[in-house]
């Protein structure tokens, strides 16, 4: 499987890390401080919500917890988290993680997650490439593309875009009416989990956990990739806040870290130990930040005032 041996090598020694890290002294490890901006159809589960934007009225009878989560996403009250080991998608609510409907993929290992324009949620497959998305209750495949497929998000005009993980990694903007995707960047360097601003450029980790770190612009007009800041600890992941400014995650010691593309610049403005090693973050409208733990089905909440808990997925 594309990609797939080097991702899961990285992913267990950061797992190995990350524990013996997190069982020192059990702390949080916040420096409470704060970002300035804190910012093909398939049948799913008879137990979905009738629509991704209203959750089940109470949570689903089967709340099995998967064995980790990877991707995750917030809207409203809810999270979207996925797993590649469970083959599935799940909505939890945020207070207690209970579980509100779970979408099996049917072999697509989804990986990350985005929430389009219109409320809907699309997956990456990392396991067989397929673009997933749920709408209404249901999970369908929207495309196929190779395997190892995994950073995805939605443009602020609502283009989506997908890319490969791993050495030599590309992009594509996915047509959401099925149409092939369009190649628009080529040898990015082992990209994960990106954010994209508001005027199209691309944000995105480089160099895994395995280092050395850095944060890349791509302009998917013309394929061009740009560091924007080295020197930064191993990062794996990315995303954006609600008013867009971009964040990569340093996954095992827990550093999420604001880039400032204008300038050059980084900062560490949290450093969150309950839960790490990470997988993956998402920011909520109200500028909590949600980490997904890899190796555990929990995810880390971190309000802006700082203050932490770590919410188990169903039970």
């Amino acid at each position: 499987m594309t990609h797939a041996t080097p991702v899961r090598l990285l992913l267990a020694a950061a797992l190995v890390l990350g524990a013996a890290a997190c069982s020192s002294d059990g702390s949080d490890g916040s420096d409470g401080s704060r970002p300035d901006r804190t910012t093909s159809t398939r049948s799913a589960s008879t137990t979905t919500s009738s629509s991704t934007t209203t959750p089940a009225a109470e949570p689903i009878a089967d709340q099995t917890a998967p064995k980790n989560i990877n991707g995750i996403e917030v809207q409203g009250d809810t999270l979207w988290v996925a797993s590649i080991d469970a083959d599935e998608i799940l909505q939890v609510r945020r207070r207690d993680g209970a579980i509100l409907a779970r979408f099996p993929t049917n072999g697509a290992g989804p990986d990350d997650l985005a929430i389009a324009p219109d409320g809907s949620v699309y997956s990456a497959g990392f396991a067989n490439g397929d673009v997933g998305h749920i709408d209404q209750g249901r999970y369908t495949v929207v495309t196929k593309m190779a395997a190892g497929i995994n950073p995805i998000a939605f443009s602020p005009d609502g283009k989506l875009f997908i890319g490969t993980y791993g050495p030599g990694g590309k992009v594509y903007e996915v047509p959401l009416d099925g149409s092939s995707p369009v190649e628009v960047a080529t040898d990015a360097p082992d990209i994960n989990a990106f954010g994209i601003l508001e005027d199209g450029t691309i944000v995105a980790p480089s160099g895994g956990v395995s280092g050395p770190g850095a944060a890349v612009a791509i302009d998917p007009d013309d394929g061009t990739i740009t560091q924007i800041v080295g020197s930064l600890p191993p990062v794996a992941a990315g995303t954006t806040d609600a008013d867009g400014t971009p964040f990569v995650l340093a996954n095992l010691s827990g550093q999420v870290i604001e880039v400032d593309v204008d300038a050059g610049t980084s900062r560490v403005v949290r450093t969150v130990g309950k839960g790490a090693p990470f997988d993956n973050l998402s920011f909520a409208e109200d500028g909590t930040l949600y980490l997904s733990t890899f190796g555990a089905p929990s995810i880390t909440e971190v309000k802006p005032d700082g203050a932490t808990r770590v919410i188990h997925v169903g039970r």
